[in-house]
């Protein structure tokens, strides 16, 4: 016999005493990037053991997946000199950063619903604080791990 089990209460998982609230990694996006925001965002969901955590991975799969194709697409316009002007330019790179901006905040969005469930039930929380200064001073790093302006558009954050 099966014990009952509600279907939006997260399961409990050995990471669960890693779990920090949605608006972290939130804040990682905006403030170091999205190479640290999207794992944050799939690992959360897995640490606080979401039912919905298929659908998360899948939109920071989807968000990585959608800021590829736009930064690739961005640099062959540049490239092929469809774009010459840094005007355009630079409204092309704002356009992907509010793309990337608003899949942050969906995901957020998301995963705040499981959240607030993790959180009544007794969920263990993390600050995340360490992380996202440390991915903060780690941007640089990150954006010279590989020349090239798709790798600066993907990884960099909103600022």
């Amino acid at each position: 016999m099966s014990a009952y089990h509600i279907a939006d209460v997260p399961l409990e998982t050995s990471l669960s005493a890693y779990v920090v609230r949605p608006q972290v990694p939130l804040a990682a996006a905006m403030f170091a990037g999205a190479w640290l925001a999207w794992p944050w965002f799939a690992f959360n969901a897995i640490a606080m053991g979401s039912p919905t955590r298929k659908k998360e991975v899948a939109l920071c799969a989807g968000a990585f997946a959608g800021t590829l194709v736009l930064a690739v697409v961005l640099v062959a316009l540049v490239r092929t000199g469809v774009i010459t002007s840094s005007l355009w330019w630079r409204l092309g790179l704002t356009a992907i950063v509010a793309f990337k901006l608003t899949m942050s905040y969906y995901i957020s969005t998301v995963q705040e619903r499981t959240f607030h469930v993790y959180q009544y039930y007794g969920g263990k929380l993390t600050s995340g604080r360490v992380a996202l200064i440390g991915g903060y001073l780690a941007r640089e790093i990150v954006l010279g791990l590989v020349a090239g302006p798709v790798w600066a558009i993907i990884v960099s954050g909103g600022i």
